[in-house]
């Protein structure tokens, strides 16, 4: 990345965490003048960028060293825990609902993502997951409805659209949205084998191909990038024929919908290994735990001790997280 593609990007990263002007181009010329530095120094202005790490890593460590959180924040992350093992006991002794009064783990990520993440929109964008999979859930196990419910997994890639800076993107995820709404009504109230309902979802994928909105950011410079894009975007492809065939043929919607949580796995991968951006080891936790949980429970027929894989979340949080802070060299003024 170029010291011009990494000042945008820095600048727009910045501007989406609501960082005023005056404050905006500080931290740029404090970059700036950092590369600069560095390049007179011998280093060279690729690989010393790529050592600062993503402008969105920055951006995020920036806000959480000068915006940091309450204490009060820290003490409803804490007690998160505590929250979503009295709930759980409570459905599953007095309602023997232990499946899928496991949801309310999801509680401990929910709280730290509400918390943490503080732009109205990257925050609905980090919690659609767990929206989608709660929705999925409660009306699959009590209404029967695995399809088409399985398509408000589409609220995913319909808010990723929507982070993007441009009106046809934006576009697209409004497009999501009706044509996922249109496709579920229809199948409800009409005929779920009608099979060319599926025609209105075909065009959210080649968005997400053509924009390299889908899952993932990527740099369409690099031919990597575009390869990896191509690939994570045949995956969802095949992951959703692989689903759709199992649920319609041999009625196999739970737990088979597992498939889709490799996706942001996959992503969280992506972006810390490709795209270089901090990525704590708990962010994987939630996906993780939800896996091995709901295996464990449905074969094993588990799901009233199964559940204790959910406090790999808090103890990871405890043992492995550190607080990456960017640390930018104040100008100095001269005299």
């Amino acid at each position: 990345m170029t010291k011009t593609v990494f000042m945008k990007n820095l600048k727009e990263a910045l501007e989406d965490r609501d960082f005023k002007g005056n404050e905006v181009h500080e931290i740029l010329d404090d970059y700036a003048m950092m590369i600069d530095e560095a390049v007179a120094g011998g280093e060279t202005e690729i690989v010393f960028i790529e050592k600062l790490g993503s402008p969105k890593s920055i951006a995020r460590a920036i806000y959480k060293e000068t915006k940091p959180r309450s204490s009060s924040d820290n003490r409803l992350i804490a007690i998160s825990p505590f929250i979503a093992i009295i709930i759980f006991f409570y459905s599953g002794f007095a309602h023997n609902a232990w499946h899928p009064a496991w949801m309310a783990f999801l509680i401990i990520p929910v709280i730290a993502i509400a918390i943490e993440v503080r732009h109205p929109l990257e925050k609905i964008t980090a919690l659609s997951p767990f929206i989608a999979l709660v929705g999925f859930m409660i009306l699959g196990t009590y209404y029967q409805l695995w399809h088409p419910m399985w398509a408000l997994f589409l609220i995913i890639p319909a808010f990723g659209f929507f982070q993007s800076r441009s009106a046809i993107l934006r576009l697209a995820g409004l497009y999501t949205l009706l044509s996922m709404a249109a496709f579920i009504a229809y199948t409800i109230i009409y005929d779920p084998t009608h099979f060319y309902a599926f025609f209105l979802l075909v065009p959210i994928p080649v968005f997400g191909i053509l924009s390299g909105q889908l899952t993932i950011m990527a740099d369409f410079s690099s031919l990597q990038s575009r390869v990896l894009l191509i690939i994570s975007s045949l995956l969802l492809l095949l992951f959703t024929a692989v689903y759709l065939y199992l649920g319609l043929t041999h009625e196999l919607w739970h737990p088979t919908w597992l498939i889709f949580l490799l996706l942001p796995l996959l992503a969280l991968l992506y972006s810390q290994f490709i795209l270089k951006e901090t990525i704590e080891f708990v962010a994987y936790t939630p996906f993780i735990a939800v896996l091995i949980f709901v295996i464990w429970g449905h074969f094993g027929n588990a799901y009233h001790y199964s559940w204790l894989v959910f406090l790999m979340i808090p103890m990871t949080a405890i043992l492995f997280s550190k607080e990456k802070v960017v640390e930018v060299e104040s100008r100095k003024t001269e005299d």
